[in-house]
């Protein structure tokens, strides 16, 4: 009985083979709707026009900040910042590298204001701060 069934198996797939014409040329594959790439630094064309403009809080250089805090625990570090949002009026930052949560706060072109900035937050308390040479966001200095 089971070799009948295979059989006829085998013999139905070869029967529906015969009926079914696949023809690969009228296949109709969709257009291809790639990104347009727009290097605005390079271009040739630069129009003063308001959607292509470079937008100047995306520009991100070498700088420094203050890192205060270097700690395994998200939730410790997040408190910490929340806790420097209160009392200084400058960006502060958790970057994650693995495995530790960095509390960084500023955004400073030159070492010099980083220093006095390091200064400050050592006289209020954090002795333990340093400088961190990183990618800054230039603004708000």
């Amino acid at each position: 009985m089971k070799n009948a069934i295979i059989i006829f198996s085998f013999f139905s797939i070869l029967y529906a083979q015969d009926k079914i014409k696949f023809d690969p040329n009228k296949l109709n594959d969709p257009e291809l709707n790639w990104p347009s790439i727009v290097n605005l630094i390079n271009s040739e064309d630069r129009t003063n026009n308001k959607e292509t403009n470079i937008d100047s809080t995306f520009i991100i250089v070498e700088g420094f900040r203050v890192q205060l805090l270097a700690t395994r625990d998200r939730f410790s570090a997040e408190k910490f910042q929340s806790e420097l949002e209160q009392v200084y009026n400058k960006n502060i930052y958790i970057i994650f590298e693995a495995p530790n949560y960095k509390v960084r706060i500023g955004d400073f072109i030159d070492r010099e204001r980083a220093e006095e900035f390091r200064k400050d937050l050592s006289n209020k308390g954090y002795p333990s701060a340093w400088i961190i040479r990183t990618k800054i966001t230039p603004i708000n200095n």
